[in-house]
């Protein structure tokens, strides 16, 4: 492409090469979404990624079963050169999401295992986004961290899977479920805090311009480091009625 033609323009100041968006409907949105965006190929690597976010309703996770959610995130990943990647609960703000996060701080607090997924991926960096119910590494980012047994001597926890993959890659896997967790009942995920104590030196940070409306600086940094931070106490046994 010629660099003095109007579309090598128009790509460099948007960002991307090709953006596709797939929505059940603006007006009655139906919880399946697909987005991609690929990075501009005359580029060199840096901190520009290709991004691919698949969405499904929890509907799905509830009538198909986790089984059928991880054999999907696994056949997408399959097909995918990442270099990191992450399924797991999320919330999905088809609008009004400055208006929602606020009202959601308690529960968020509450139930750390509900990811906020970014509003932009631009600028993020190689690193891992986050801590989710599976977790994918590829290269070059699994022979940093030390490889497979590097994770296999590091994480413990009775829940955690480690999972060679194909290409150089590995699959961490917190459970058979997705978990919410529950910190007022004492639900504080122990295998996800593990985790990122042992991926915290390649953890992203969170933003530098803090996107959260509502929340202030250290509150939205506070709740980025969740699994690395102090839990807070429990203060109710379901058992006891």
């Amino acid at each position: 492409m010629e660099q003095d033609s109007i579309w090598f323009r128009t790509l460099t100041k948007r960002g991307f090469d090709t953006w596709v968006h797939l929505i059940g409907g603006e007006s009655d949105p139906s919880g399946y979404e697909f987005s991609f965006r690929s990075r501009l190929p005359w580029r060199e690597p840096s901190s520009e990624y290709s991004v691919l976010s698949v969405k499904v309703p929890m509907q799905y996770l509830e009538e198909q079963g986790p089984e059928k959610a991880r054999d999907l995130a696994q056949s997408l990943a399959e097909l995918l050169p990442f270099s990191t990647g992450h399924a797991g609960l999320s919330l999905s703000f088809t609008r009004g999401r400055s208006k929602l996060l606020p009202l959601l701080r308690d529960q968020l607090i509450q139930h750390p295992g509900w990811d906020v997924p970014r509003e932009s991926t631009w600028g993020m960096g190689e690193g891992v986004d986050g801590i989710h119910w599976m977790n994918f590494l590829g290269p070059p980012l699994l022979e940093t961290v030390g490889g497979i047994q590097a994770l296999l001597s590091h994480l413990s926890h009775p829940d955690t899977s480690v999972q060679e993959l194909t290409g150089g890659r590995a699959l961490i896997g917190l459970g058979p479920v997705p978990l919410a967790g529950n910190t007022k009942w004492g639900e504080t995920l122990p295998a996800y805090r593990e985790l990122a104590r042992f991926l915290e030196p390649w953890l992203l940070p969170f933003p530098h311009v803090n996107t959260w409306d509502g929340y202030t600086d250290e509150e939205a940094r506070l709740w980025w480091r969740r699994f690395l931070e102090v839990p807070p106490e429990k203060i109710h046994d379901p058992r006891g009625g």
